[in-house]
């Protein structure tokens, strides 16, 4: 205890008598790294919940229901779906059948998959109804029209990313033709265009179920595959489970499973995340140990003449110590209200586009109390090494250099 009391007398003389100029510049590198921190997972965050939700609205929902016969076609899809849809936590049911198909527009052409879709469900379930960027959302009894992902329509937008394989100079009213996999070709006007920043939605095309069952002959009952909203606080698994027991030769995935894509990119994410952490930590470390070693080096003599007046070397180790930690708390605390009444209300204004759109700052009081740990702890280990260092030393050699 005694020592404790001699340490904190030893931090407090030195912040208060040490040179005020190195002492701020200190407390903002810290805060510097401590804001990098916590801006980069929140900005990678932030993107992977834009992806998140860009596949839950427009890609998949929250879960995915396929067949697991040969065929690939469920099979009493109106039962399954009214079964679904008594199941607590479940929002809305909407099925889906599809045909690979080529479509060509003057001399251009590309393929795509064209699902079948009854439209008042899929507004249920998904949003692409709110990303027209052309013409009007498909309705339930259309015939001959189609619905085109800007990536398929090109819709004169060379900027796009596969603007080079679309139909390039195709618009909301303008005539394709459309040539399925069946070997039936038919003639649609495009009723719409849409554009929701997702490119494996963006890729889609869409026709009316009744529109569907007329060129692919198929059975009124049937589905390739269902997709599933629920509640935000729903259980989704525990839901998948229910629908598991009440289907036949049904696979159940969640949108995580159904977009694999996402999985991978987060991983990437959470890679570039941790070699950045590093970077920051070996930095806030690097900052304290010059300061902390300059201070020693200076003080050697002082460090020896404490010694020999009594004071401990665990004293005088604890009191640069508590001056580490002193620098790491005030800089982390700073950069935390800097982050969350600054930079997150200001991003937020003026958001980071990315090819997924709109790109949020996601932060959490765990992300600052991460960032404060980990400043911290670099503090302290990068104080600790010199100080351990010149404590070691004679006390007569420290005396006299």
């Amino acid at each position: 205890m005694k020592s404790l009391k001699v340490a904190g007398l030893l931090a407090f003389t030195s912040i208060r008598k040490g040179s005020t100029g190195v002492t701020l510049l200190t407390i903002l590198i810290l805060v510097i790294v401590a804001l990098n921190l916590l801006f980069v997972p929140s900005l990678l965050g932030g993107l992977v919940s834009g992806a998140n939700e860009k596949v839950i609205n427009t890609y998949a929902g929250d879960i995915v229901i396929e067949s697991s016969r040969e065929s690939g076609l469920i099979r009493n899809a109106d039962r399954l779906i009214s079964s679904i849809e008594a199941i607590e936590g479940v929002v809305a049911v909407t099925p889906r059948n599809s045909l690979g198909a080529e479509l060509s527009f003057d001399d251009e052409r590309t393929r795509c998959v064209v699902y079948g879709i009854q439209p008042e469900r899929e507004q249920a379930v998904f949003s692409i109804h709110e990303s027209l960027v052309e013409g009007n959302y498909l309705e339930a009894g259309d015939r001959d029209k189609i619905l085109l992902g800007i990536q398929l329509a090109g819709a004169d937008r060379p900027d796009l990313e596969f603007y080079t394989r679309s139909l390039k100079k195709v618009h909301a009213g303008d005539k394709i033709s459309v040539t399925y996999a069946n070997g039936l070709e038919k003639r649609y006007t495009v009723k719409g265009i849409f554009y929701t920043e997702f490119v494996q939605t963006d890729l889609q095309a869409f026709v009316s179920d009744k529109e569907f069952r007329a060129v692919s002959l198929l059975n009124r009952n049937q589905a390739a595959s269902i997709h599933v909203r629920t509640a935000p606080d729903a259980d989704i698994k525990g839901i998948a489970v229910q629908i598991d027991s009440i289907g036949d030769d049904i696979k159940i995935l969640t949108w995580e499973d159904y977009a694999g894509i996402v999985r991978s990119m987060t991983d990437s994410f959470n890679v570039i995340n941790t070699i950045l952490d590093i970077v920051n930590l070996l930095i806030a470390a690097a900052t304290v140990f010059i300061v902390t070693y300059i201070d020693v080096a200076n003080r050697k003599r002082q460090i020896g003449i404490q010694r020999a007046i009594g004071i401990t070397p665990a004293a005088i180790t604890l009191a640069y110590l508590m001056r580490a930690v002193f620098y790491a708390t005030i800089a982390a605390a700073l950069a935390g209200l800097i982050f969350t009444n600054v930079v997150v209300p200001l991003e937020a204004q003026h958001p980071f586009h990315f090819p997924l759109g709109d790109v949020y700052l996601v932060a959490t009081p765990a992300d600052i109390m991460r960032t404060a740990l980990i400043l911290l702890g670099a503090a302290i280990i990068a104080a600790f090494i010199p100080v351990r260092a010149v404590v070691r030393i004679k006390i007569l050699d420290a005396i006299w250099g």
